[in-house]
């Protein structure tokens, strides 16, 4: 069996403080002002990282606050009826109770610390492992770039945490095997009612039974008891993941989302690395760099942490959204491979203790600040950015005029008009569950966005109030010209338009 053993120095000085900074004003004080920058950052960004995802949020999450857990489609047209296997209901269960309790100001922050403090856990998780401090913060630009594109208010933040806490306990054990990894399994439970990336988590704790049964390959003939925990990680993840309201029907929903090419033409985060340049640059420059230090320092990994980096790097080059996850992993992991610089934080004296410090509480001052000023805000500041207000009261007076008129909206409008009017449920044509769609339904509504084709217009059919974004809305030009259209609300990058009632039945 092998396993890898902690750096002495490095152990001792990890007892004997609480957290996995260390006291001194030395290099791990500079890891918390790393941290406390990209908390800053985030909080100066809030009103822009509110997004499609946001609403969606909120909007399924009131479902299930006054409806319970859903079962059938009802809030839009298209898909009415129709199964619903909710799988992020307990996201966005708890997303609503916190926007009823502070609003999208409370929401945003609460995003934020959950995302800052995954971060924070991985960086703590990395110290622990025996990383210098030097070397983490080598690589944390590398892995927060990673992270990046996933940084808008979303039910995956809430899935962070139990990542780095399951790939924490997997990386413990492959370096010391025990029971402790079982603890997987009940975080696994937990995850799969929060966010769909638990398949991601599962995927990570099978390769931990299936390399754990080779380390204990030649006491598995010898001990049935070698066969326990090999076999309780193997075959515990893929059931925990379905330890869900919906029971085996989950398995259907993963199907839907992960196998379905459709998904990456019609959402960004299912396509390639090569989609976000810069993203996919830091990630093959990380990769390149880290499978050289596996070759140069081979012992300071185990064969656990290196499939695993594989398995992330696999995911994230074919699918952009597992980038959050291939930074936070490399975060924890990488910096002890690459290992630069004194394990041990060096004592430092004289001015670099006072500008440590002073680096320290500024940032701490700061965050303090940028919290209570973020708290003042209203939700209505925090969306206008993104959401003109002008768009909610075009639509509300023109319902309000013609109760029985069905809207078609750009995915980036159709869940935040739902939450902001809920009198809409029912109304509207589609938000962004896509995964409630057909095939067909979505190549229509994709035809009619882009102009596809010389029955285009036929998934607007019966839709005569309609909300375009004229840049990426091709369908805006032709629809604002057709016979008897009227212009209700024309503003930069939004457009609200009342079609003809023959136009309309026509279409």
């Amino acid at each position: 069996m092998s396993t890898l053993a902690y750096p002495r120095t490095g152990q001792r000085r990890l007892r004997r403080t609480p957290a996995a900074f260390a006291s001194r004003w030395g290099s791990d004080t500079l890891l918390g002002v790393a941290l406390a920058a990209l908390a800053l950052v985030l909080v100066a960004h809030l009103a822009a990282d509110i997004n499609v995802d946001s609403w969606l949020q909120l909007v399924t999450g009131r479902q299930i606050w006054t409806n319970g857990i859903p079962h059938r489609e009802t809030l839009t047209i298209i898909g009415h009826g129709e199964r619903w296997v909710d799988q992020q209901w307990l996201a966005q269960l708890a997303g609503y109770a916190i926007d009823r309790a502070g609003g999208l100001a409370l929401l945003g922050l609460v995003n934020i610390a959950l995302l800052v403090g995954s971060v924070a856990g991985a960086v703590a998780g990395a110290r622990r492992l025996g990383a210098p401090s030097r070397s983490v913060l080598l690589v944390l630009p590398a892995a927060v770039t990673l992270m990046m594109p996933s940084r808008e208010i979303r039910t995956q933040e809430l899935a962070m945490p139990l990542f780095v806490a399951t790939a924490y306990l997997l990386a413990r054990d492959s370096r010391s095997p025990s029971f402790k990894a079982l603890w997987c399994l009940p975080i696994l439970t937990l995850w799969a009612n929060l966010h769909g990336s638990v398949t991601l988590g599962a995927g990570l704790v099978v390769l931990r039974g299936l390399t754990l049964g080779w380390e204990r390959r030649r006491e598995l003939g010898r001990h049935a008891g070698a066969w326990r925990q090999p076999l309780a990680l193997v075959l515990g993840a893929p059931l925990a993941i379905m330890l869900t309201p919906y029971g085996l029907a989950i398995v259907g929903y993963y199907h839907a989302t992960m196998a379905d090419p459709l998904l990456r033409h019609f959402v960004s985060e299912w396509r390639p690395i090569t989609s976000i340049p810069v993203v996919a640059a830091v990630t093959f420059g990380l990769a390149a760099g880290t499978l050289w230090s596996f070759g140069a320092h081979p012992d300071k990994t185990t064969l656990w942490e290196k499939l695993a980096f594989l398995l992330l790097v696999a995911g994230t080059i074919s699918v952009v959204r597992n980038a959050l996850f291939c930074g936070l992993y490399a975060a924890m992991t990488v910096p002890v491979s690459w290992a630069y610089g004194p394990t041990v934080a060096e004592r430092t004296h004289g001015s670099r203790t006072v500008v440590n410090a002073g680096l320290a509480f500024a940032a701490a001052l700061a965050i303090v600040v940028g919290t209570a000023v973020t708290l003042t805000r209203g939700d209505g500041s925090l969306a206008s950015i993104t959401e003109p207000p002008g768009v909610l009261a075009a639509v509300q007076r023109a319902t309000a005029a013609d109760p029985s008129l069905h809207v078609l909206a750009d995915g980036h409008f159709s869940d935040w008009l739902l939450w902001r009017d809920p009198r809409l449920a029912g109304h509207m044509a589609n938000d962004a569950r896509f995964e409630l769609l057909t095939a067909r339904q979505l190549t229509g509504i994709a035809a009619f966005m882009n102009v596809v084709g010389t029955h285009w217009k036929a998934a607007a059919r019966g839709y005569r109030l309609v909300v375009l974004r004229p840049s990426a809305d091709p369908s805006a030009a032709t629809i604002l010209h057709e016979p008897g259209s009227r212009v209700l609300y024309r503003q930069a990058d939004a457009l609200v338009i009342l079609r003809n009632a023959r136009e309309a039945r026509s279409a």
